[in-house]
């Protein structure tokens, strides 16, 4: 997939500005246009449930507050998004004025974060997120801009800007669905990487559908990718393929989200889980 569109859901935080800065250089990169969300929560939402015995003039009032602090942080986020694209050079406007030019627009919108953050996730070629702090649960706007969307997402680790594209990309690989869809989804960039690897373990292998004929089949699309087998070990699967991908001097890692269930993942753990908590490299994701 070319990248055209990228949308970064935005709050004030301790990583927004290198994240805004990761986003604008990444949609220069692509001549692509960016688009960061920046949610006013309602209300009522903006309220916690210990106000509930409080008088009625009271919680409005705490309400009123809340509001005004929330439009207060936009329009300062907004304000160090703009110096950035004049540093940069990025043109601000909207999306399709100029197309097949950088360009980035800064929406504030009023709703439920994670609703807006699923509905315009789902009409961009790209989400960026940042690495989450907890992972237990993960936050619940991580898991909507990669359950509820289908689109790929590139968690980038807490504080890093991300100037320059990938040039070692690292699929991890297990046949399944998730898998498949996040190489299909990076095919551009996998096509100007100057080296790819397929990461699988030693025991998969054995398997059809192996990182073997996964190399075969990136070779009809142009890409000369590499088999890499991994060992488990006493390891879980997350631990031994972020080491593999770190010891091939990987500056991407490509894997499929969440590749089992909901529950399964809560209860066992999981890659997603694991490369969440403790990738030290860019990480892009598709469910």
């Amino acid at each position: 997939m070319t990248i055209k569109t990228i949308i970064l859901p935005i709050r004030e935080s301790d990583v927004a500005d290198s994240l805004m800065e990761t986003a604008i250089c990444m949609a220069i990169r692509n001549n692509a246009h960016l688009d960061l969300l920046y949610v006013q929560n309602e209300p009522e939402h903006l309220v916690p449930f210990a106000t509930l015995g409080v008088s009625t003039s009271m919680r409005q009032s705490i309400i009123e507050s809340a509001s005004a602090a929330a439009i207060k942080q936009g329009e300062d986020l907004k304000q160090r998004f703009q110096a950035l694209c004049e540093r940069l050079d990025m043109k601000q406007s909207t999306r399709c004025e100029n197309p097949g030019e950088p360009s980035a627009e800064f929406l504030i919108r009023r709703g439920i974060r994670n609703e807006l953050i699923a509905l315009y996730g789902r009409l961009a070629d790209l989400i960026i997120v940042p690495q989450p702090l907890s992972v237990s649960p993960p936050p619940s706007s991580f898991e909507a801009a990669l359950r509820d969307t289908g689109r790929p997402v590139l968690m980038v680790p807490r504080k890093k800007i991300l100037v320059d594209a990938g040039k070692t990309l690292a699929i991890g690989w297990n046949a399944s669905k998730e898998a498949a869809q996040a190489m299909a989804a990076v095919m551009g960039n996998l096509q100007r990487a100057d080296k790819v690897y397929v990461l699988e373990s030693e025991k998969r292998m054995q398997n059809p559908l192996n990182a073997i004929e996964a190399c075969a089949y990136l070779k009809c699309h142009g890409v000369a990718a590499e088999p890499a087998a991994f060992n488990v070990g006493k390891q879980s699967v997350g631990e031994a393929l972020l080491t593999k991908a770190n010891e091939l001097n990987c500056d991407r890692l490509i894997v499929g989200g969440y590749s089992r269930s909901k529950l399964r993942n809560m209860i066992m753990g999981g890659v997603t889980g694991h490369l969440m908590a403790n990738s030290d490299i860019p990480v892009i994701l598709v469910h």
